[in-house]
């Protein structure tokens, strides 16, 4: 299954936050993840420049240490492949084969039955690769996916966001860390009516 290398927090030289620098965005992020709020979904709301993608890969880096994190996804619309919203689920589900080995199993039979779903709808990527998997192989993980704002997208609603509203429900031990601008097409997505009540808010320009 082709994926997008480049695109996990390993990947480059992301520099993530200096030590004793942005504790307090740092703790209320880390405090939605280790509640049992039904809040799945974060946004980091945040305009260019204050700090959206260091926060992620800090976070990335603390939640792979403790064990945590499934897979990330940093987009850049300097990249292609990292602004192609086709390659967002095929590459998160790589990398969650490669975290656990029940996805693992649940997915190679899916690929053996499908195996060019990874060229199919963005809806049956997330059905196939990711949501029906994770609910099978009922794992509790994170997912952080950086910067969404800068791939390319047409609709009128982040259509990553439109999908994800869908899914949401069926994989309940999953959480998702997004960050991205306040564009219109992102404030329209997390205002989904399946979305709005379980996604926290951040605003880091409101940030003092």
């Amino acid at each position: 299954m082709s994926h997008t290398v480049g695109a996990s927090y390993l990947s480059g030289n992301r520099q993530g936050c200096l030590r004793g620098t942005r504790k307090e965005v740092l703790w209320e992020v880390e405090h939605w993840l280790s509640g049992e709020q039904e809040q799945q979904v974060f946004w980091l709301n945040g305009l260019a420049g204050t700090g959206k993608s260091t926060i992620a890969q800090t976070l990335a880096k603390r939640m792979f240490a403790d064990g945590k994190l499934g897979a990330s996804f940093f987009c850049s619309r300097d990249v292609a492949d990292r602004s192609n919203l086709q390659a967002i689920f095929p590459t998160l589900a790589f990398q969650l084969a490669y975290r656990y080995q029940l996805f693992r199993d649940k997915l190679l039979q899916v690929l053996r039955a499908c195996p060019d779903v990874g060229q199919e709808s963005l809806c049956s990527q997330m059905e196939k690769l990711i949501a029906g998997p994770l609910k099978a192989a009922n794992i509790p993980t994170l997912i952080i996916i950086d910067a969404l704002d800068e791939c390319k997208d047409e609709e009128p609603a982040s259509a990553i966001l439109s999908i994800l509203s869908r899914y949401i429900n069926e994989i309940p031990n999953v959480k998702f860390f997004i960050t991205g601008r306040p564009e219109p097409r992102i404030r329209t997505g997390f205002r989904l009516k399946l979305l709005l009540p379980i996604t926290g808010v951040l605003k880091l320009h409101d940030q003092a």
